[in-house]
């Protein structure tokens, strides 16, 4: 343990390094460091670390299950660290005081080790998302006599099983033939061929069209030694069973795209919005239902940055990047304490573009770490929110959306910049939040596919297009954050339409979803999501 300590850097107290040596799996205590590490940055871990961040506490112990939750307690109670019964049952719903309730779970954030990227690491991710995303389309009862490609071509083929059977590949080339019919190139784990797509067929010609390079798709196909010839595809896609309602009377408001240090940041709105959240405007039931807001999600762009793109500096007023932070910082350090805050990255903030991208902080913007009630996490990130019924809600900035619009014909043609939430279905249906190589600059992880869709979220979250809006796709709640800035010459030269100030809310137990629009005093609409 000490040797691991002194590779990572990390300080720690002698009864904290003594008990980590006396837990049974030697593997949990290593976790359990670079947990701490990579999520709170923290490199001096000490006794009163643990006891002045009892929430941090808690977010750990509900990071295990089973015997490592045993371990992890077993390890916190011998340190002093009193936790409460409830939390010795049960790790969801764990009581902070009479009065304040932990109810911000980080299920998935991807803070990977630094490490120097080679080619094995892109084809271990391909590898990693084709049998995720194989094994939920296998699930499908659609897709019988299901074969691999070698098994169709080749000398492992099958020749009595041509007549009719499935298979799922990912899309390695897609083209237009002169009769207006589309190949398909397609491998997969075993090979590669060509199949067609002809135009008579309407319904499956009309589903080829949304296909985008490197998804995984399933297909029933025949076979004439030569070519497959597609009778039917098939999406992952996705679908919720059960819409959740929580029993207390709580809200989840989502912003993004704040721009701090622009000119055209909107300040004077975006102060009456934080006087409004905590209480101090709006009529009676305006100040009542803003004291219900108990969650606010903050998708990415939160300040304007420094060279993000030429000529920026004309068009900053905070041209300092620490400084923008600092400003953020200030104005979030004024909303209520009772009010979790759940952050995550965009293009414009100080960290890396790949993706996933990291926690801010790590080195610009130190000073968001002063907003105690406000969680860093990374772009993408799935978060689960509640105190008694967990919303799990898959946070994404949207980096993506550009490029899928222009890969789909309907996307393109339908204006989609202007409607966020209609990119965003093409993103579930797929499973994945960039489908092909080139659509962002990406990260690959170890061990996953970071933008795959795995878990099947209650809300999805996304902002970056500058378009408030709200949505539904097979019981999942779309939810797309305005902005807080003015139009830019970008955007006027671009053609995006701005729609800035305004603020979605979803109450977790009706499920009554509203916009509130801080643009010129407060103004209210909305529909149920339901």
């Amino acid at each position: 343990m000490l040797n691991f300590c002194m590779q990572k850097g990390l300080l720690i107290d002698r009864k904290i390094l003594d008990l980590l040596g006396e837990l049974e799996n030697v593997e949990i205590a290593k976790n359990l460091l670079e947990l701490i590490e990579y999520k709170y940055k923290q490199k001096i871990i000490t006794l009163s670390f643990f006891k002045n961040n009892l929430d941090k506490v808690y977010e750990i112990i509900s990071s295990y299950k089973g015997n490592n939750l045993e371990l992890i307690k077993f390890f916190f109670n011998n340190l002093g660290i009193i936790l409460p019964e409830e939390t010795l049952r049960d790790n969801e719903n764990i009581n902070l005081s009479s009065e304040k309730r932990f109810n911000v779970k980080l299920t998935k954030v991807y803070q990977n080790r630094p490490k120097k990227i080679e080619v094995r690491d892109f084809v271990n991710n391909f590898r990693n998302r084709f049998n995720s995303i194989r094994a939920i389309l296998q699930e499908r009862i659609e897709l019988d006599n299901l074969l691999s490609i070698s098994r169709i071509n080749g000398k492992n083929s099958d020749k009595g099983n041509h007549n009719s059977f499935s298979i799922i590949a990912m899309v390695f080339d897609k083209r237009t033939t002169k009769n207006g019919n589309i190949i398909l190139e397609i491998e997969d784990l075993t090979g590669r061929i060509s199949a067609l797509i002809t135009k008579n067929k309407i319904e499956v010609f009309e589903k080829s069209k949304e296909l985008l390079l490197d998804e995984v798709i399933a297909l029933k196909c025949s076979y004439n030694g030569e070519i497959l010839f597609v009778t039917d595809l098939f999406f992952p896609d996705i679908k919720l069973l059960e819409k959740k309602k929580s029993q207390i009377d709580e809200i989840i408001a989502f912003i993004s795209d704040i721009h701090v240090g622009s000119n055209k940041f909107l300040e004077s709105n975006f102060e009456r919005f934080i006087e409004w959240i905590n209480g101090n405007i709006g009529t009676k039931e305006q100040r009542e239902e803003a004291l219900k807001v108990k969650y606010l999600f903050i998708t990415g762009d939160c300040v304007d940055g420094v060279g993000v793109y030429p000529d920026q500096e004309s068009q900053l007023i905070i041209k300092d990047v620490n400084e923008q932070y600092k400003k953020l910082s200030s104005m979030l350090l004024r909303i209520r304490d009772d009010l979790k805050m759940i952050l995550c990255a965009g293009q414009h903030d100080a960290v890396r573009v790949a993706e996933p991208q990291p926690i801010i902080g790590e080195f610009f913007g130190q000073s968001m770490k002063e907003v105690k009630n406000l969680y860093l996490v990374t772009n993408p990130s799935l978060i689960e929110v509640g105190a008694k019924v967990q919303f799990k809600v898959l946070m994404y900035h949207g980096a993506s959306m550009h490029g899928i619009i222009n890969e789909i014909e309907k996307l393109r043609l339908g204006k989609s910049h202007d409607s966020p939430t209609e990119v965003v279905k093409y993103m579930l249906k797929k499973r994945h939040l960039a489908p092909s190589h080139s659509l962002v600059t990406y990260t690959p992880l170890e061990k996953e596919d970071a933008l795959m869709i795995n878990e099947i979220p209650d809300i999805v979250v996304t902002g970056d297009l500058h378009r408030p809006e709200v949505s539904e796709y097979n019981g999942v709640l779309l939810i797309s954050g305005s902005c807080w800035q003015a139009r830019t010459p970008f955007e006027e030269k671009v053609g995006n339409n701005p729609d800035p100030c305004k603020v979605p809310l979803f109450n977790m137990k009706t499920r009554e979803v509203k916009i509130i629009d801080f643009s010129d005093g407060i103004k209210k609409g909305g529909e149920n999501a339901d």
